[in-house]
């Protein structure tokens, strides 16, 4: 069974994405980059609006951006996304990523670090995903995810073969990671990769529950529903 991830930039935009059964709210300004990250009032906002210790999830940017002290990770978050773009040109990022796991836990022992693998990695100048694995296997990681990095209207799909994402699915189950992939996502897209066998514990949305199907517009309560609805049929299959 697969859960939903949405990303919202504000307060009316998480109180949508809760009435309409998200499984998990993930906190994300679209507007700045990939994993653009809300401003930290935003953060406070959010969390006061939402049930109290409701788990969310939030983009706090590239990892080659991340200053070695990152004092601005807010607390209450149990999934911290970084991506890992432009690591091809960073040869100490395994090192600052791991430093960064340690902070992470340093602020909630039961939260995670997330590293953000791009199918489009040869334009976020990074390595393909598959060969990330094993590396962050080793080091513990909990939770990965997949995404674009460039959004330019390609899907996930245009960058990362069905079988190459089995392969990394496989990989996961083996290692007890969970995976979660995103990447201008929609209904169709999600249906076709369950029916090929592609099951990760979360498919992340952003554009296909926004008004006018464009990630910089508002969410929309409709089509968050529909979406939610969708899922669950296909859960159910």
């Amino acid at each position: 069974m697969v859960s939903v991830l949405v990303s919202v930039r504000n307060v009316e935009e998480a109180k949508i994405a809760l009435r309409a059964g998200v499984d998990l709210v993930d906190l994300k300004e679209p507007e700045k980059a990939a994993m653009g990250m809300v401003d930290l009032s935003v953060v406070s906002l959010i969390q006061n609006a939402l049930p109290f210790n409701y788990p969310l999830s939030m983009a706090c940017g590239e990892l080659c951006d991340v200053p070695k002290q990152p004092d601005f990770l807010p607390i209450g978050i149990s999934f911290y996304k970084f991506g890992l773009s432009n690591c091809k040109s960073t040869g100490n990022w395994v090192d600052n990523l791991l430093l960064l796991k340690e902070q992470v836990l340093l602020l909630n022992k039961s939260a995670f670090l997330v590293p953000v693998l791009y199918g489009d990695y040869l334009k976020a100048d990074s390595s393909k995903p598959f060969a990330l694995l094993e590396m962050l296997f080793e080091h513990s990681f909990s939770a990965i995810m997949i995404d674009t990095w460039c959004k330019d209207g390609s899907s996930v799909l245009d960058w990362i073969t069905v079988d190459e994402l089995l392969q990394i699915q496989n990989k996961c189950d083996v290692h007890n990671v969970k995976f979660a992939l995103a990447g201008s996502l929609n209904l169709e897209r999600v249906a076709r990769l369950i029916r090929e066998g592609v099951k990760p514990a979360w498919f992340g949305f952003r554009g296909a529950v926004c008004k006018e199907r464009s990630r910089n517009k508002t969410i929309d309560f409709d089509l968050t529903l529909d979406l939610i609805t969708g899922i669950k049929r296909l859960n159910s299959l």
